[in-house]
C-alpha cells in the first residue's frame, strides 16, 4: 500500500482497550489514523511508535467540538477521510428507571449518541468523496432486557443501530454497520465490577467478576480485528446491519 492511497481513519475511545487495539490493526496496515480519548498517554505512546501515521485529539467527546476537531485533523494532516470507528462510551449512570439521574442520562447519550452525530456531520461530505466507511461499536444491551441497570447504556446503543441503518439509507456511497464486540477486558468492564455490582442483578455482576478472576474474559482483538477490517473493506451489501462480531456473517473480516 502506498502512502496515497493508505486508508485515513479517525478512531474515538482508542487511548486503551478496544479503541487502542483497533487503531494498531489500522497502523499495522499503514493506514493514517486520527485518534480521539480523554486521556493522552495511550495515544501519545501510539504517536511516538508510528511516525507520520498518528495525529491524536485530546478531549470529551460530550463536548460536540471534539469530534468536529477530529474531521479537521484529518484533513488538515493527512488531506481526506475514509473511515470512522465510533467506539467511545460510556456505562454510568448504571440505575433503574425509577432511581435514574436524568442528567447523567443526558450525559451519557451526549456522549454514546449525540457525538456521533454531531461528528458525522462534518464527516459527511468527505466520506461522500472517499466512499468512505462507519462502524459503530454497539452492544447485545442494545436489545437484550437482562441487562438489569442498564438502560441509559443499553437505550443509547438502540439508538446507535437505528443510526446505522438510516446512515446507510440516507447517503448510499457511506457504508455503515454497528458491531457488537461482545464482552472483553476493557476499562468498561473493569469499572461495571468495582462500582456498580450493587446496582446490577448479582448473577450478571457475578459472572463478570469471575470471568475476569479465572482468565477467561476474552481479549480486546478478535473484535478489533473485525472491526478494523470493516473499516477498510466492508461490502455494501452489508451496509446498515447490526451483528456481533462472532456472526457467520462477519467471518469473512476475522483474520488480520
Amino acid at each position: 500500500m502506498t502512502a496515497s492511497d493508505a486508508p485515513v481513519v479517525i478512531v474515538t475511545g482508542a487511548s486503551r482497550g478496544l479503541g487502542y487495539t483497533i487503531a494498531e490493526k489500522l497502523l499495522a496496515i499503514s493506514a493514517k489514523v486520527v485518534i480521539v480519548a480523554r486521556s493522552e498517554a495511550g495515544m501519545a505512546k501510539l504517536a511516538e511508535q508510528y511516525p507520520g501515521h498518528v495525529e491524536y485529539v485530546t478531549g470529551d467527546l460530550g463536548d460536540y467540538e471534539t469530534g468536529v476537531k477530529a474531521v479537521q485533523t484529518a484533513i488538515n494532516k493527512f488531506g481526506s477521510l475514509s473511515g470512522i470507528v465510533f467506539n467511545a462510551a460510556v456505562i454510568s449512570p448504571v440505575s433503574t428507571i425509577a432511581t435514574t439521574d436524568i442528567e447523567a442520562f443526558k450525559k451519557l447519550f451526549d456522549v454514546n449518541f449525540f457525538s456521533i452525530i454531531t461528528t458525522l456531520k462534518a464527516a459527511i461530505p468527505y466520506l461522500r468523496e472517499s466512499k468512505g466507511k462507519v462502524v459503530l461499536v454497539s452492544s447485545e444491551a442494545s436489545y437484550e432486557s437482562h441487562f438489569y441497570g442498564w438502560e441509559a447504556y443499553g437505550s443509547s446503543k438502540a439508538c446507535v443501530n437505528h443510526l446505522a441503518a438510516t446512515l446507510a439509507g440516507e447517503e448510499p456511497d457511506i457504508f455503515a454497520i454497528s458491531v457488537d464486540p461482545g464482552v472483553m477486558d476493557s476499562a468498561m468492564q473493569q469499572e461495571i465490577r468495582e462500582q456498580h455490582g450493587t446496582q446490577m442483578k448479582g448473577a450478571h455482576h457475578e459472572y463478570l467478576v469471575k470471568i475476569k478472576e479465572d482468565g477467561t474474559i476474552p481479549s480486546t482483538e478478535p473484535p478489533a480485528i473485525v472491526i478494523s477490517n470493516l473499516v477498510v473493506k466492508g461490502p455494501m451489501e452489508l451496509s446498515g446491519t447490526y451483528y456481533a462480531f462472532n456472526s457467520p456473517a462477519l467471518s469473512p473480516y476475522s483474520t488480520a
